[in-house]
């Protein structure tokens, strides 16, 4: 499943390819997981559709968009479609930035299985569609922006003035047939074409007039004195603050994507007592033609930035066309064999996954292995640890270099000589099984240990990740994360989550140079994060029902956008802090009894109140620059306290 290649900002992000309402089980690996997953170094995300028998049927309507879901089946089909629509248009209302925002995601979605034949289960043969269209379109027309930052005996004021506007479209399609059966009670076949489209434009012509003042104590949010101080302003009650800086800045964007991925693979499997054999080939051709012009001007106080004593130059340039053709050759093999010991039961799987890429003509091999044991005491424990070598073979955005020429345009060039990323992993961890007051529940643990060379490192600027093209790094990750879930009360699940990690990265191309920067922290590095969820209702009513969500994690590191000199040292001490509080009510024929309807099953009214405590979450910054070249950080906020009516209706 591919997404949009081109979003730079948070407001441009659309609904996630996941439907909740069509979707029976969501699996989550973190690293070491099999061979038949794919050449990812990260992390994969294992869906299961459901396939209903009978007919079922939902429809939700809230502040933030709405919702439609059909399903139906019976013994020889079953088919789903779900229909979304939203508009974060209210949400992004209360950001600092004020202006027009016109943000409309639709998402259409459907599953469809039929099954062939009537011959006996264990020769029956069965045909899917899996097919999803989303559109995105963002329309941005701001007016001003007022920021406050610093610290209290240092802050500052920024004041933004705009005009211009942004228009972003990005359609993205994709649809997946699929045919699968059993030849016998032992050996299943699978047979898959998928293909994958996406056109996406992004047009920006956006000009700010900015003034930078230092914030006194006792200045409001603009930096004018308040009337409790008027005494101690000037003459005519002009505000004391002191104008650091003011200019002007013109971002320009014409940007033009397409994409189509054809994908064409074969899965297997062969099962025989405690043995269980695996195989799959897949051959995938992507096409990609890709039209940037970017450039941004800067004015601080009467002269452009950078400053030249004859030419005028463009603050940041960058320009390319390119069109990618390449394909992929997949195959991957692996085994599981269980068996049973005195000491508990013992399952082992080995896998072996290859892959040849005709754009580098690089050939790849990566063996894995992983061991579970669950062993035969009183109390009840699972234990895993996972180990091999991964691959992630780079798709168009990691193979974009750029080269800056004499006139300091940057232009784009494909990096034919680029290489697959590569990691070794070692993943280590267990679930205990226990009951409290009567009721299940779960602790998991999981530590996990990554060493990364041939990295193409990255910055990241809002949501856009920019590639430097090259393979340019090392890294490792260490981490560990911790996590409990059960059943508070019966019927509401709850759960606790603890994750610390450590991500670091070296860059080489700057060894054994005065600005060589050694191992600083990795774009991704959160240090630590605490979340909870927890779910109560009424012993009486259940129908009325509560939940709270609790969310405290590291901040991020950052720096100027294009340059990694500060990321070693900067980053914000204000932790990530949210809230977020629910409440609903359910009725039904069960618990209400005016409710007499046919076909209407459930009708519940949720209550949201997001950020509750109105933390000032920071998402990206804005970076103003002085005439004599010094930066200064302007964070971008996320919204502020937001609430929400959810209407959603079942039907039978």
């Amino acid at each position: 499943v591919h997404r949009p290649l081109l979003l730079r900002a948070g407001q441009q992000e659309g609904l996630s390819f996941v439907n909740p309402e069509m979707v029976q089980d969501v699996r989550f690996s973190a690293g070491g997981f099999d061979a038949q997953y794919g050449d990812k170094m990260s992390s994969v995300l294992d869906i299961t559709y459901k396939e209903p028998t009978t007919f079922e049927s939902s429809f939700n309507v809230s502040l933030l968009g709405a919702g439609v879901y059909v399903g139906s089946g019976d013994s020889t089909y079953s088919m789903m479609h779900g229909l979304r629509y939203k508009t974060s248009r209210y949400m992004l209302g209360a950001l600092p930035t004020q202006g027009s925002y016109q943000p409309n995601f639709v998402d259409y979605q459907t599953y469809i299985t039929w099954r062939l034949g009537n011959k006996p289960q264990a020769s029956k043969w069965s045909m899917s569609f899996l097919g999803n269209f989303s559109l995105n379109s963002y329309r941005f027309r701001p007016d001003s922006s007022i920021t406050s930052f610093g610290t209290f005996q240092d802050a500052k004021n920024l004041t933004i003035y705009y005009a211009g506007q942004e228009k972003d479209r990005f359609i993205t399609a994709f649809g997946a047939l699929g045919v699968k059966g059993q030849i016998n009670k032992e050996i299943q076949l699978s047979f898959d074409l998928s293909g994958f489209y996406t056109n996406e434009q992004e047009n920006i012509d956006i000009t700010g007039e900015y003034i930078l003042k230092d914030k006194p104590l006792g200045t409001d949010a603009s930096g004018n004195t308040s009337e409790s101080e008027s005494e101690e302003v000037g003459p005519n009650n002009q505000s004391t603050a002191d104008v650091l800086g003011t200019g002007i800045y013109h971002e320009h964007v014409r940007n033009a994507l397409e994409a189509g991925v054809i994908t064409l693979a074969h899965h297997g499997g062969w099962k025989r007592d405690n043995n269980h054999l695996q195989w799959g080939v897949s051959a995938q051709a992507e096409l990609i033609s890709d039209r940037i012009s970017e450039w941004e001007w800067r004015d601080s106080i009467g002269y452009s930035i950078p400053t030249q004593s004859s030419d005028m130059e463009l603050f940041y340039t960058l320009k390319g066309q390119e069109q990618m053709q390449s394909v992929r050759l997949q195959s991957y093999v692996q085994d599981t064999y269980k068996w049973n010991t005195l000491h508990g039961d013992v399952s082992l799987t080995g896998g072996l996954r290859m892959q040849w890429w005709s754009w580098n003509k690089e050939f790849l091999c990566s063996p894995r292995l992983s061991i579970q044991w669950l062993p035969t005491w009183k109390r009840d424990f699972v234990f895993r640890f996972a180990t091999g070598l991964y691959y992630q073979s780079p798709f168009y955005k990691e193979v974009r270099d750029t080269l800056t020429d004499a006139t300091g345009v940057t232009r784009i060039h494909l990096n034919q000589n680029i290489r697959a990323q590569r990691s070794v992993q070692a993943v280590f961890g267990g679930d205990y099984y226990f009951r409290a007051w009567g009721r299940p529940f779960k602790l998991t643990a999981e530590a996990y240990g990554k060493y990364m060379d041939r990295v193409i490192s990255y910055t990241i600027d809002n949501v856009r990740v920019r590639y430097s093209g090259e393979n340019d790094a090392e890294a490792y990750t260490i981490g560990l994360d911790l996590k409990l879930y059960g059943e508070l009360v019966p019927g509401a699940e709850s759960w606790i989550s603890f994750s610390m990690m450590r991500s670091r990265e070296n860059l080489l191309y700057d060894d054994n140079t005065p600005e060589d920067r050694g191992w600083i922290p990795g774009p991704n590095e959160q240090r630590y994060s605490f979340s909870m969820l927890f779910q109560d209702y009424l012993p009486r009513w259940p129908q009325y029902r509560v939940h709270l969500k609790f969310l405290c994690s590291d901040a991020l590191p950052y720096g100027p956008p294009r340059n990694l000199d500060y990321r070693a040292a900067l980053r914000s001490n204000k932790s990530y802090l949210r809230v977020d509080l629910g409440a609903s009510r359910q009725f039904s024929q069960k618990h209400d009894k005016w409710f007499k309807t046919k076909h209407l099953e459930t009708f519940t009214v949720n209550f949201e109140v997001f950020n509750l405590i109105d933390f000032k979450n920071v998402n990206s910054y804005f970076w103003v620059t002085t005439y004599n070249g010094l930066q200064f950080a302007s964070p971008n906020y996320l919204t502020g306290r937001m609430f929400n009516l959810k209407l959603n209706f079942t039907f039978k």
